[in-house]
């Protein structure tokens, strides 16, 4: 997983919220991190790209979820409800897949197979926190 990620590439996101973080320059999700790993910073880049503040988490939580698994994945996971890596290894790996396939339902694409969810839940097992929820 790489975190140099383009933001354009996000495909469960507000495209105006993608275009609004361009224009301050922000090109990938490594950028967004940088900038956003406190509350207070997401409240700030919020404000300057005059976007939500629940926009610029929804982002942080999906480059968080990056860490474990691929972006298409990590953005169903954020989608179905699972907002930070180290939850995963709290709920059993057949309640993710679950989730993550109702999410995909509803967002009218292709679900994960299982072990892709479990191979993301089990990278998640020793991962320390990256962002100031």
């Amino acid at each position: 997983m790489s975190l140099k990620l383009s933001i354009d590439r996000l495909r469960f996101v507000d495209k105006r919220v993608v275009c609004a973080l361009r224009k301050l320059g922000v090109s990938s999700l490594w950028e967004l991190v940088e900038l956003a790993l406190t509350a207070r910073e997401r409240r700030k880049l919020a404000r300057a790209a005059g976007v939500g503040e629940g926009d610029i988490l929804k982002l942080v939580r999906i480059a968080d979820m990056c860490r474990v698994a691929e972006l298409e994945l990590a953005e169903l996971l954020v989608e179905a409800g699972i907002h930070t890596p180290l939850e995963l290894p709290l709920r059993p790996d057949g309640v993710v897949h679950q989730l993550v396939v109702e999410a995909a339902a509803r967002l009218r694409v292709t679900p994960p197979s299982r072990e892709e969810v479990e191979a993301a839940r089990r990278s998640a097992f020793e991962l320390a926190p990256l962002f100031d929820y």
